[in-house]
């Protein structure tokens, strides 16, 4: 089965990682009782780390690595999607060379550490939001905390999900 190409920042990876690791656990409290069931609750999650290994290759290996290398610098939140994951906001922490490039082939690791919310504004939820180019309606159910299935039925002017102009209205309620 071929897999989605990983992507940060709107910069698709060439070939997806071999080795990826996606770590992150819920705190629970548990209540216990001797005369009843036992019950819990969760209190928080920790944010997700992403970690992995990979290799580019080909006459670009290096140009490819760079791409990369340029986004981490930039240090700023972005959308990243994994292969068969829901998206999720992160940082790039890490980037390193695991071995000098080879006969076009260049061995790296990674680790992304979860952003919160890509949310822009701090007080309540707005009726309409505005898009920003390239966004998806994905960005938006996930920056608002909803689920994607409510906000296309509140959006049916909207013709593909995964691609909304700047300006582009989208119903939140």
């Amino acid at each position: 089965m071929k897999h989605a190409p990983m992507r940060f920042c709107g910069l698709s990876l060439h070939h997806n990682p071999e080795k990826l690791t996606l770590s992150g656990r819920d705190h629970l409290k548990e209540y216990l009782s001797p005369c009843c069931e036992a019950d819990s609750e969760s209190l928080y999650r920790e944010l997700y780390r992403v970690t992995g290994e990979g290799e580019f290759y080909g006459k670009d290996c290096m140009n490819q690595y760079k791409a990369l290398e340029r986004l981490q610098l930039l240090r700023q939140r972005g959308k990243l999607v994994l292969p068969d994951r829901k998206p999720l906001y992160a940082y790039l922490k890490e980037l390193s060379l695991t071995a000098k490039p080879v006969d076009s082939v260049l061995s790296y690791r990674f680790v992304f550490v979860e952003a919160q919310s890509p949310r822009r504004h701090v007080m309540g939820t707005p009726d309409v939001y505005l898009a920003e180019d390239g966004e998806s309606l994905w960005d938006i159910a996930y920056a608002y905390n909803m689920p994607i299935d409510r906000l296309v039925t509140l959006n049916p002017q909207i013709a593909l999900i995964d691609a909304l102009s700047e300006g582009e209205r989208v119903k939140l309620c």
